[in-house]
């Protein structure tokens, strides 16, 4: 991307990116809409953007968001752990950046204190599918940015095709940032070869997102195994490039984080309905002794790994390189 340098940030766009604050689901004009149903869209990722100190960026923004509340009037949260590198492991994790437990993300830390009951308790006491189903709602959800240029698309406001529409804004679930980040890098065990810089202007490549769905337990899910990219392709001509370039969002501007103080009195509101618990809010700890004395339930099978297994490790790219 020696030719072209992503520079400018548009602050006329922030506005937009302010009024996308705890509203993930609302269908925005400055995000990618995906299929309603099944179907496939195909989009350019854009190169990383220089910031005004000559300082690359990521060429996306990782955060985790909680929902707290019943759909469709639950609210969104940005969570104020960070995406860090493991201090150990060769692997990318959330993790407090002062390293101050008073800094930490309230929320996180209810669900890391529920999980250390759970872990304490027998599998087939039904206090752990409670607790287990208590702790999810408060499980912080990963969710990648990038800026986006989407080749083909049906505006729903004149009903009338539009080609190479953007900068948008791209929101991804994990398993679909972990298949791009893949396919960039290579996975020599799997057979996949690494494509390097997809976001390349002149020998980039276009990235179709394909949307299956798919059921269990009664319900469906959105699945994107299937996306993949395309053969490599120029961006666009040289002065599409520059209006894109200049058009690009500030991805880190969507992170927008309460102050730790506002964070807790949510998850208290949410917990206790306004109502401040009491020091230590030791509420499961003396009902799951009160209930320990109780006459047993007849064992069931112990659950399998995938129930148990809420790692947030990953082993993600905080950075791609080379072109």
């Amino acid at each position: 991307m020696s030719d072209y340098n992503i520079e400018d940030i548009n602050m006329d766009q922030m506005g937009l990116e302010a009024a996308a604050l705890n509203k993930e689901t609302t269908a925005m004009d400055s995000y990618v809409k995906m299929p309603d149903k099944e179907g496939f869209l195909i989009v350019r990722l854009l190169p990383p953007m220089v910031g005004p100190d000559g300082v690359t960026r990521d060429p996306f923004m990782a955060t985790q968001l909680h929902y707290m509340g019943t759909y469709p009037s639950s609210k969104t949260y940005h969570c104020l752990r960070k995406r860090m590198k493991h201090p150990y492991k060769n692997q990318m994790m959330w993790g407090n950046p002062s390293n101050n437990p008073k800094d930490d993300c309230p929320i996180c830390a209810e669900y890391g204190r529920l999980w250390k009951i759970i872990n304490k308790l027998q599998d087939g006491d039904p206090q752990k599918d409670r607790l287990k189903a208590q702790a999810r709602q408060f499980k912080g959800n990963a969710r990648y940015y990038w800026n986006v240029i989407v080749r083909s698309q049906v505006n729903p406001k004149t009903q009338e095709k539009e080609e190479n529409v953007g900068p948008k804004i791209l929101s991804l679930p994990e398993q679909t940032h972990n298949l791009i980040i893949t396919n960039i890098k290579g996975d020599p065990d799997a057979g996949i070869k690494a494509l390097g810089n997809v976001t390349h202007p002149l020998t980039g490549r276009d990235f179709r997102i394909v949307k299956k769905i798919k059921k269990a337990d009664g319900r469906e899910y959105p699945n994107y195994e299937l996306s993949r990219f395309e053969d490599p392709s120029p961006l666009g001509t040289t002065q599409q490039i520059e209006i894109w370039k200049s058009n690009m969002h500030d991805l880190n501007a969507l992170r927008m984080l309460l102050p730790v103080d506002e964070l807790r009195k949510v998850l208290i509101d949410y917990t206790t309905g306004g109502n401040e618990p009491q020091a230590g809010n030791d509420w499961e700890e003396k009902q799951v002794a009160k209930e320990a004395t109780a006459p047993k339930a007849a064992p069931k099978a112990a659950p399998s790994l995938t129930d148990v297994n809420d790692d947030d490790f990953e082993a993600a790219l905080s950075k791609l390189t080379g072109g």
